[in-house]
């Protein structure tokens, strides 16, 4: 991610005005009950689903560029005695450990670098878990820019070496708010990853 990204999210996490987004993913929370062990919350922000998973008794790794959205996480973390563990990096810089997660969370995010990276450090029989924005949220709110929007079918074909057991895509209301998104539960097959 470029510098001026950082900076910007930076600036967002670091008002005194700002006002974190508290609820986790609806589609995280109807399959929480399937995760287990070591989670890896990728590009955190200040925590709303990281804390949510540390909340049901998951070890996890919340990763952001942020340094501010991560104190905000690890002061509500320390606060409650959770376990979860904030680092700050860029995902263009840090590689993913290898088999190393039970499951990997990607919650409105979209980094198309991660597609392969993500499906190899989740351990076999391991789980995704990712949310993010269709192309055709353009005709509706942010984002906007084609960059951080999966055309249709985009996430399905990346991911197509694991087992699908949930996907879906289209026009999805959370808490009053209307997104265009693509939706998938995917489990990493036993064996070896090309």
């Amino acid at each position: 991610m470029a510098f001026d990204d950082r900076e910007r999210w930076e600036a967002r996490y670091g008002r005194d005005t700002f006002e974190p987004e508290r609820t986790p993913s609806e589609f995280l929370v109807a399959h929480a009950h399937l995760l287990h062990g070591r989670v890896l919350d990728v590009a955190a922000g200040s925590g709303r689903n990281a804390l949510f998973l540390a909340r049901c008794g998951l070890s996890v790794d919340a990763i952001d560029i942020a340094f501010a959205g991560l104190q905000r996480l690890r002061r509500t973390a320390r606060a409650e005695g959770l376990s979860v563990r904030a680092v700050q990096a860029d995902l263009d810089a840090l590689p993913l450990p290898l088999e190393r997660f039970d499951a990997i969370v990607n919650i409105r995010y979209l980094q198309r670098s991660l597609f392969g990276p993500m499906q190899r450090a989740v351990k076999p029989g391991g789980l995704i878990v990712f949310e993010t924005f269709l192309i055709d949220q353009q005709t509706i709110g942010h984002p906007q820019h084609p960059e951080f929007l999966l055309q249709r079918g985009e996430l399905r074909s990346a991911f197509r070496a694991f087992d699908l057991l949930e996907y879906e895509e289209g026009l999805f209301t959370s808490t009053g708010t209307r997104a265009f998104l693509a939706r998938m539960l995917a489990r990493r097959p036993d064996g070896p990853q090309d």
